[in-house]
């Protein structure tokens, strides 16, 4: 195991080797973690498939949770930093008129970040997060 500790008990789940340490927790491989996520997609439920390998139904709704957050979230977004922000400056955000496609602007200075329709809006949050903390 990565943290040195040796695995009280290992157990096979699905062909995957499954290590449980000392305390009780079981660290699920990826590639396990992967395929639950993957036949949940196809329809099964999550409830079935957790009862099946073994594990909580809450940690398994959180595996399909991030798949899906790892999913919606671009490759790349970028942000110009502004080469000089002048005292005082107040950023601005601005979202296209009901006509055109939603888009969202946020400038700072020199700093123009614009968020894509259809953005995850826990991904906007870290953004609008970060732009409040530069403040």
């Amino acid at each position: 195991m990565l943290d040195g500790e040796v695995p009280e008990k290992v157990e096979m789940v699905w062909g995957f080797a499954v290590p449980t340490r000392s305390g009780g927790r079981r660290q699920w491989p990826e590639e396990l973690r992967a395929m639950v996520v993957e036949r949940i997609a196809a329809g099964e439920g999550i409830r079935e498939i957790a009862e099946e390998i073994g594990a909580n139904k809450s940690l398994v709704a959180i595996w399909v949770k991030n798949a899906r957050r790892k999913d919606s979230a671009p490759a790349f977004f970028e942000v110009v930093p502004p080469t000089e922000v002048k005292p005082g400056c107040k950023p601005r955000v601005t979202v296209a008129p009901e006509d055109a496609a939603p888009n969202c602007r946020i400038s700072i200075g020199d700093a123009d970040i614009a968020i894509p329709p259809g953005y995850p809006a826990d991904h906007l949050a870290e953004v609008l997060r970060a732009v409040r903390a530069s403040l």
